[in-house]
């Protein structure tokens, strides 16, 4: 019985069709992969804050997160850089960090100071952080606090989930929260999740309002 194989041009064309098939799924695959992964990290972090709050509160026997010092008082630092109290004393003592007051250019940054490292989804560049006391943590996430001017005064947070690490997308690695009086957690101001596909503000803290909440109104998983 005479056995046919193939000859070299189908053996061509298959490899071809194999080529343009994993050029076209390949991006959209590894795209699913990486939004998987910051998604995961950005629960954990979530979960990390969530519990932060609790404890400051209960330690401090407060119903009301704005009564505590992590709200009453603004990052209380020495002439060196070392917390004596407030948001700072927050950060440092209820996570786990491996640098503290790193919001700058140094070798010990976890948070870029420098103009053109922010960006959103569709490549508009965003300022970096121009105050607020920012830790990393042993997980790599770079976390930074800032009160806000109005009354009651309110604790925004910025969270780098991985740090200095690209991508630094809003929307992706970046995004912004906001603690409620009870302790919970939300985006800032609130913000409805198609908000968060339009760019925003130009601002570190406000550029990724609507992306948590649209995140987790999807179930955890960062649809846009």
């Amino acid at each position: 019985m005479n056995k046919k194989g193939f000859t070299l041009s189908e053996v061509l064309i298959t490899l071809g069709v194999i080529g343009i098939v994993a050029v076209l799924t390949i991006p959209g695959v590894m795209k699913n992969y990486q939004n998987r992964l910051y998604t995961a990290q950005l629960e954990k972090i979530y979960a990390q804050i969530s519990d932060a709050t609790q404890s400051i509160m209960n330690d401090q026997h407060v119903d009301n997160f704005s009564e505590t010092t992590a709200v009453r008082m603004p990052a209380m630092l020495d002439s060196a850089g070392n917390c004596n109290g407030g948001m700072c004393d927050f950060l440092n003592k209820y996570f786990k960090t491996v640098k503290k007051n790193c919001r700058n250019n140094t070798a010990e940054a976890c948070l870029s100071t420098k103009s053109g490292v922010y960006k959103t989804i569709g490549g508009t560049t965003i300022s970096a952080p121009a105050s607020g006391y920012f830790v990393q943590t042993i997980t790599g996430a770079a976390i930074g606090a800032r009160l806000t001017t109005g009354t009651p005064k309110k604790l925004q947070l910025i969270v780098d989930i991985n740090g200095l690490a690209e991508p630094n997308t809003i929307g992706r690695d970046v995004f912004s929260i906001e603690v409620r009086e009870n302790g919970t957690l939300t985006d800032v101001d609130d913000a409805k999740g198609d908000i968060c596909t339009k760019g925003g503000t130009a601002l570190m803290y406000t550029a990724p309002q609507g992306c948590l909440n649209r995140i987790i109104e999807d179930g955890w998983k960062m649809e846009y």
